[in-house]
């Protein structure tokens, strides 16, 4: 048998690549989604990675990533779907939350919202098809957004995008995991259950994700974890 897919959307040089290169060395093929990579999409002289380009601020662009990943390995399945793109737009204006240009705050709400719900579609089109895994994992790289308000204008279209996605991830998993098919949405914290700093753990996140990718079936769909483990606060 073939072995699965991980499909990185977001795939940066800290939570992206060390997500990555775990998949790898468990075992999957590895597309990772980036506006940097190259095009057309590039297959590694291995066979296992490939390097695909695209603007994850653009919705309608997710299904080719899809396309380009059941092109080069057909005889693979998509296993687990890591949504780890991200970005915020300040408000230009200090002090005022609401200067934020309109199409900037729809530009990060179709990056971290709806651009991974149509990624998730796609999988779960996938995997509940005639003949498919009839299973499937989906992580979101969450953060403490979605549980604390932070009076901080500059964290305004982060805050309200991570709470967006939160709520339709805990949905689908609500629906949906009785059928062997997982939405995760993953909150990285410190010992003390306070948030991370501006730089999360690479390696913390690799191994949750792939702990969550194997089966982790007694785990929430909110996941809060500390240096790979999952920790409830």
């Amino acid at each position: 048998m073939a072995p699965p897919i991980a499909l990185i959307f977001g795939s940066g040089a800290n939570i992206g690549a060390a997500v990555a290169k775990r998949f790898l060395s468990a075992g999957y093929r590895v597309a990772t989604v980036s506006r940097s990579a190259p095009s057309p999409p590039a297959l590694s002289a291995d066979g296992r990675s490939l390097s695909v380009r695209a603007d994850l601020a653009q919705p309608r662009q997710v299904p080719g990533v899809f396309a380009a990943a059941a092109s080069a390995w057909p005889d693979s399945e998509v296993g687990v779907v890591v949504w780890n793109a991200a970005g915020l737009t300040p408000p230009p204006q200090q002090g005022n939350l609401f200067s934020v240009p309109a199409e900037a705050l729809a530009r990060d709400l179709d990056l971290m919202v709806t651009a991974p719900f149509v990624a998730a579609g796609e999988a779960f089109g996938l995997w509940t098809k005639e003949g498919g895994r009839g299973k499937g994992v989906f992580v979101m790289t969450g953060n403490m957004f979605a549980k604390v308000v932070v009076p901080l204008e500059r964290f305004t279209t982060l805050g309200v995008s991570k709470s967006g996605a939160a709520y339709w991830v805990a949905e689908a998993d609500m629906i949906y995991r009785e059928k062997g098919i997982r939405f995760f949405y993953a909150d990285e914290r410190q010992a003390d259950g306070k948030p991370m700093s501006s730089t999360p753990g690479a390696e913390s996140h690799a191994e949750m994700y792939l702990y969550l990718a194997q089966g982790a079936t007694e785990l929430p769909s909110y996941v809060t974890f500390v240096d790979g483990k999952y920790v409830k606060f």
